[in-house]
Formats: C-alpha cells, structure tokens, sequence
C-alpha cells in the first residue's frame, strides 16, 4: 500500500513536471500606440466605443498557441453584435499563411459571398467569436472587392475585461505547427484588408471595409 501511494505521488510530481515543461510565458510580438484608433478619420483621437489596441503576444500552453491581445480601451463583450471584427493575420515558417477572426457577437447567416451559404446559419455567438481562416483570395471583380478565406475551425476564446484583452487558443496540429516552428506576419490576402486590426464589419471580408485602429508584428516567435 505505501509503495502504491508513493508510485502515484512521483506520477503526479512527473506529470506536473511535464505539463510546465510545454507551457512558456508570453512573448509579446507587436505593440502600438494609446489614442491613435480613430475610426480611419486620421484625428489622432480615440474614438468613444475603444478598440484602441496596445499589444499582442503568443505563448505556448501544452499543445495550443495562446494568441492574446491587450487594449488601451475595448468595448466589453457581448455588445456591438456584427459591427466590428478584430482580424490577425499570421505564417507558419513563412509557408502557410492564416487568420484570426475575433467577434465581441458572432450571429450564423448565409454566407454567399464565401460560397458557403449554410455556415453556422442560425447559431448565435454572443460571449465571443474565435474563428481561424485558411489561405485568402482576393475577388476584385465587384466594386466592394472581397476577401474569402474559408474558415479551418472555430476556437475556443476568452474576454478578460479586467485588463482590457482576450485570448485565443490555437491547436498546434491545426496549423502544422511544432516545436521549432516560426510564427510570423502574415502574408498575401491574408493581409489584404490589414496585418493586425480592428475594422468595421461593411461587408463580410470586405476590403473596403473601414479600418479602426492597425499593428503590425515587430517579433517572430520560435515555438519552443
């Protein structure tokens, strides 16, 4: 009996032990400026509702990519349904490019400009939105000019309004990613609209659509 209790307490002590051996802190990746999200008027000023972005940073958490975003000023969640979206977009090792999509409310309708005309139709997402999106094309045949970039899965996401961030977390398997890997901008259509930004919801991956507040990644991040 007291060899068993021991065997299941160094097992405990071994799986502790691995569990921080896969969890890393933050590295913060970008960074921008307080009072500059104005709506794309160019007055310098932060407008009213927020999205004033102030930072971003990836973390490793076991076999997931925590991608979290910090404000100087947000809205709280669940407000401004279909209004606003927040897009990240970013490579794997400089070949695989990919989306982050992040709603305060999500609500499922026809999708015709994507092609898919039954996606999540009638399901309504009211305590956040977290969407990862596959390689981009660009459709400038119409005057609005879309962006379709079909979506790889949806996430599991939080909103933290203490500090003014949220956090998605991203399965490594599911953008073919690794220990060694390289996480970096993203390139092509993937930033067609923008690199990292809050933008107005004009039309679905529209890129006309109007950009609130924009950054960019200064850092790479080596998964580790």
């Amino acid at each position: 009996m007291r060899k068993t209790i021991s065997f299941i307490a160094l097992a405990g002590l071994l799986l502790a032990f691995t569990g921080g051996a896969n969890a890393a802190a933050p590295k913060q990746v970008w960074e921008d400026v307080a009072g500059d999200a104005d709506n794309g008027q160019g007055l310098g000023a932060s407008i009213p509702a927020g999205f004033d972005l102030a930072s971003g940073s990836i973390a490793r958490n076991g076999k997931n990519l925590d991608f979290t975003v910090a404000h100087h000023d947000m809205p709280p969640t669940g407000t401004f349904p279909e209004a606003f979206r927040f897009l990240w977009a970013f490579s794997v090792n400089g070949k695989s490019n990919y989306r982050l999509t992040v709603k305060s409310v999500d609500i499922g309708k026809p999708d015709v400009a994507a092609g898919q005309t039954d996606e999540r139709v009638g399901r309504a997402d009211v305590t956040g939105h977290f969407r990862l999106e596959g390689e981009c094309v660009q459709d400038q045949s119409l005057p609005v000019g879309f962006v379709n970039c079909p979506p790889v899965a949806y996430l599991e996401g939080t909103w933290d309004a203490a500090t003014m961030s949220f956090t998605v977390s991203v399965p490594m398997k599911t953008i073919k990613a690794k220990k060694g890997s390289f996480i970096a901008a993203g390139g092509g259509a993937n930033a067609g609209i923008c690199s990292i930004c809050w933008v107005t919801h004009y039309a679905e991956r529209s890129l006309n659509a109007t950009l609130i507040d924009t950054a960019a990644m200064a850092t790479t991040y080596k998964i580790k």
